[in-house]
């Protein structure tokens, strides 16, 4: 059976590793970089909206348990040598393995690789998908 992917989940995936990723930059609270670039870009009139607020609010209660996980299930890697780009990436896709049972691990860790290959290194998928597939051991 073909996983499904939602287009609109793809996209909140996308935008909240995108806060995700600019709040450890400039060591900032997501949930305020995410209300800010909602009134800047009209965020919240998008389908997808919701899904990404919830995503950037699950991580920001979730970050030590979540940084604890990626921490555990990636090998010689601290989250201090990790690209930031993936550390977003991994604590959006852990958080959906941990806390949200309505997405489907694979779904969870194929979107993550996915997004790895478009906004990271050629190295990154690989990487992401090692990390995930034990934290999805761990949590599942």
């Amino acid at each position: 059976m073909a996983q499904q992917v939602y287009p609109s989940r793809r996209k909140a995936r996308k935008h909240a590793v995108e806060v995700g990723y600019s709040a450890i930059v400039r060591d900032g609270d997501a949930i305020e970089l995410l209300r800010v670039t909602t009134l800047d870009q009209g965020w919240s009139k998008h389908p997808w909206f919701a899904y990404c607020e919830e995503l950037v609010t699950g991580v920001v209660h979730h970050v030590d348990e979540l940084d604890e996980l990626i921490e555990q299930s990636s090998e010689h890697w601290s989250i201090d040598r990790m690209a930031r780009i993936d550390l977003a990436i991994l604590r959006v896709a852990a958080w959906e393995l941990a806390h949200n049972r309505a997405v489907p691990q694979e779904v969870a860790i194929s979107e993550a690789v996915h997004l790895a290959g478009e906004l990271s290194t050629e190295r990154s998928g690989p990487f992401v998908n090692g990390v995930l597939a034990t934290i999805a051991g761990q949590v599942g």
